[in-house]
Formats: structure tokens, sequence, C-alpha cells
């Protein structure tokens, strides 16, 4: 995957702290903690280290904006479900924080919702599909880890997240998907 040009905009932990000027359209990666946002985001944007991994999760607990080759922003967002850090911080990010970005952000052209190939059929990701669906914009479903299965694995995962939205199969690992991932991307920033 070719390597971008990104800069790092911002880190907010409210919404209120979100940038109010136009900056450029903008895409939410959402997910269930240790899904693997941080180390799809490194591999898309071919740039290790720009976000944080850790085998820990909810290392993401801000929203974080990176400005992408200087014409639109990713927006990677706090994990929901479990992370290390107390129940009313995980409470005040699945409740207010993600449904209030992707609710009421002008400038949130499409999300990209990311769930785990191995375990596809949570209710968090089916409560997070319909969020989706009913703000109304294009999102996709980007079915992480899909190296980690064998190949009738693969068509049952693929499957069974058919039923969250469209499916693009990725994995940050091995690069598998990441081409199709960026061209919906940039149809939905254009």
């Amino acid at each position: 995957m070719a390597s971008h040009r990104v800069e790092p905009l911002t880190q907010c932990r409210t919404l209120s702290a979100l940038p109010s000027g136009p900056i450029g359209p903008e895409v939410a990666f959402i997910g269930r903690s240790n899904v693997g946002k941080s180390t799809l985001l490194n591999a898309l944007l071919g740039r290790d280290g720009l976000a944080r991994t850790s085998k820990k999760p909810g290392c993401t607990r801000s929203m974080n904006l990176f400005l992408v080759d200087g014409r639109f922003v990713l927006v990677d967002l706090p994990g929901y479900g479990y992370a290390k850090t107390s129940r009313a911080v995980r409470s005040r990010w699945s409740s207010v924080l993600i449904p209030g970005y992707l609710r009421e952000r002008q400038a949130l052209r499409g999300s990209i919702l990311l769930v785990d190939s191995r375990h596809c059929s949570m209710d968090s990701d089916r409560e997070m599909s319909a969020l989706l669906r009913g703000t109304g914009k294009p999102y996709v479903i980007a079915l992480t880890k899909i190296d980690k299965l064998k190949r009738a694995e693969r068509r049952a995962s693929v499957d069974a997240a058919g039923a969250l939205g469209p499916v693009i199969p990725v994995s940050g690992r091995t690069g598998e998907g990441l081409p199709e991932l960026w061209k919906w991307i940039t149809q939905v920033v254009s």
C-alpha cells in the first residue's frame, strides 16, 4: 500500500472540542475495542506508528483526526465495548461521544465499521450498524483479521457480517482488502 501524506490534526475527548470550521470531508473509523482500528489505519495510510497499537483494549481514548493528502480527514473513534478504563468513561464513549459524532457531524461523509472476522455476530456490532443505517450516510463493514481464518471460515464470516452491511474483508497485517477499502473511501469523500 502506498504511503500517504498524513497530518495529525487534533485529539478531542468531547464533541465540543472538534474543529468547527471546514477542514475537509470526514470518514469515521469505528469498532469494538481491540478490533484492530489502529493497525488498519496504519496499514491503510502506509505509516507505522501513526495510530497507537497495543494488546490492551481501549488505547484510543479520544477522537483522533488525521488530514490525509490535504484532501480529507480520517477520524479514529474510541472503541466501544470492553476497554481498560472506567465504566463511566466507556459509557460516555458509547452513549454520548460516538453516537453524537455520527448523528451530528456535518463534515462526516461515511463510516467504516470494523468487525473482527472471528467474532462477527456480537450485539454491540449489530447495534452500531443499526446506528449507522439510521444516520443515512454511507458505511461499510471492514471485516478485520481475515488472514487469521481458513477459507471455509472466511466465507462463513463474510456471510454473517453481510447482515450488518456491505463487507470488505481486510487484513492490516497482509494488506488484503486495503485497495478496495481505499477505493471506497475516495468515492465517499469525492
